[in-house]
């Protein structure tokens, strides 16, 4: 039972943090966490077949994009790592079909 408590606690707090990057437009740039010595951007993108993700540039040392996905038809939020990239670069990471982008942003690697 505490284990149920503490996943729906995780996704309320992850639903907040990610009510900001939700109402932006699929192509709008939206600001990326990432550590201090970097500085990222995020691009929200659709694919093909309809999966979302995003393209995140960071500057300030190599790095590796991140995204926090959840599905659309329970709910089940996960993560996804993008390619490692040097500074400047660009790392494209998916989610899953029938799953959204909550946060974008990248991580030192």
């Amino acid at each position: 039972m505490h284990v149920r408590q503490r996943v729906a606690g995780t996704v309320a707090a992850l639903a907040l943090a990610a009510s900001g990057l939700s109402a932006a437009a699929p192509t709008a740039s939206a600001s990326a966490s990432a550590p201090s010595a970097l500085s990222c951007s995020a691009r929200l993108i659709t694919g093909s077949g309809g999966h979302r993700g995003a393209e995140i540039r960071c500057t300030g040392s190599s790095f590796t994009g991140v995204v926090d996905c959840k599905r659309t038809d329970n709910g089940y939020v996960y993560r996804h790592f993008g390619n490692r990239v040097p500074s400047g670069g660009t790392s494209t990471v998916w989610c899953d079909l029938n799953a959204t982008v909550i946060q974008a942003y990248g991580t030192p690697s």
